[in-house]
């Protein structure tokens, strides 16, 4: 019985269920109050697809506390016609498929803080997926797997920032009034109306921002308004800042566009503070929100980063000098077992996989 609750919750949460349905629901739920928060969860994830299509918080609670409403006032109505097991089947394995996968895609918490007004949400995305969202204000996010985005519930309202963990392909809605705003680890990115990509992992050494459209401007937080250390990007321009570090690593004249220490060729990368790349090719950079991962004379060791958030798998190497190994080509719809047999047959190199963890090691 609970199955066809479930079911025919979803029929009210489409808005497709006659007024007799929707009567039975209510006073089933009355007489059962203890399903009342599994429904509740259910109501979330919908409200999470792409099914619904855009997150409204002040819609979402509206509803909720209508259907409330009417289950508190409700009137008991027996439902008179008997619906089958057949009608309920594939109605019943929608509600299932539907919370696996979006909880196979995304997790989504909503937390508050003592003595203040402020709500926050925050969506996360594992490895092994990716996801698309619609902020209340109509921008269109995507996140890479592996990273989480967090925003308050004065966004769209006061303001229009929000906090990255990860990477995120976004197509910013104009608005004049309210800068979109996105802050990546030390990094400050605003746009009003623009499409761009950001990645900024914790683990990686660099924070990048990708211009496709319009115009964005980047600047490192905590420094004041009269630094110079801020800059404004065109389309098909990068920008990649680097974090503190204490490697050294030389740099060539080549990847010097714009810094401003005025860096000479053969000189500390560790002192740098960011490097811009002008006439570049976007599609190499954000390829991965359409599944496609393009590899462009890569070594393994930074492949196999790519690799385990993109399958969710963990990667080891037998020794160091396989991960210099380098590889260039395009990955898509393939499986990590073919993607794993095609580098080794590539590179000449064993490897060896057990479950969710792969090994790479010298050829016998």
């Amino acid at each position: 019985m609970e199955e066809n609750i479930k079911s025919l919750f979803i029929s009210y949460l489409e808005k497709n269920i006659s007024r007799q349905e929707e009567d039975f629901l209510i006073q089933w739920i009355k007489e059962n109050p203890d399903f009342l928060k599994e429904l509740n969860e259910i109501r979330m994830l919908w409200n999470l697809s792409e099914i619904s299509g855009k997150i409204d918080n002040k819609h979402i609670a509206n509803e909720w506390d209508l259907f409330l409403h009417k289950i508190e006032k409700g009137k008991s109505v027996q439902l008179k016609t008997k619906l089958g097991f057949m009608y309920w089947l594939p109605r019943v394995a929608a509600v299932f498929l539907l919370g696996a996968v979006i909880s196979a895609a995304i997790t989504y918490t909503i937390f508050s803080f003592d003595n203040s007004n402020l709500v926050y949400q925050e969506i996360n995305t594992p490895a092994g997926s990716k996801s698309k969202i619609t902020l209340p204000d109509g921008s269109s996010v995507w996140l890479n797997a592996g990273s989480s985005l967090r925003y308050s519930n004065q966004f769209g309202k006061k303001d229009r920032e929000i906090s990255l963990v990860g990477e995120a392909f976004f197509e910013v809605a104009k608005n004049r009034s309210k800068i979109f705003i996105v802050q990546a680890h030390d990094l400050s990115i605003k746009a009003y109306g623009t499409t761009f990509n950001v990645k900024s992992y914790p683990e990686e050494n660099t924070v990048e921002a990708t211009l496709i459209e319009g115009s964005i401007e980047v600047k490192r937080t905590g420094l004041n308004k009269n630094s110079k250390d801020e800059i404004i990007l065109e389309p098909n321009q990068r920008v990649v800042y680097y974090k503190s570090s204490n490697k050294t690593e030389k740099i060539q004249a080549k990847e010097i566009e714009s810094c401003p220490e005025k860096l000479q060729p053969g000189s500390d990368k560790k002192q740098l503070t960011y490097m811009i790349s002008k006439g570049i090719d976007p599609v190499p950079f954000t390829s991965w929100k359409e599944g496609t991962l393009l590899i462009s004379s890569e070594t393994l060791a930074g492949l196999a980063v790519k690799l385990e958030r993109k399958y969710d798998v963990k990667i080891h190497f037998e020794n160091e000098a396989l991960k210099q190994i380098k590889f260039s080509g395009s990955l898509k719809n393939e499986t990590v077992e073919q993607v794993i047999e095609a580098i080794g047959i590539a590179a000449h190199i064993d490897y060896e996989i057990e479950e969710r963890e792969i090994k790479f090691k010298e050829k016998n």
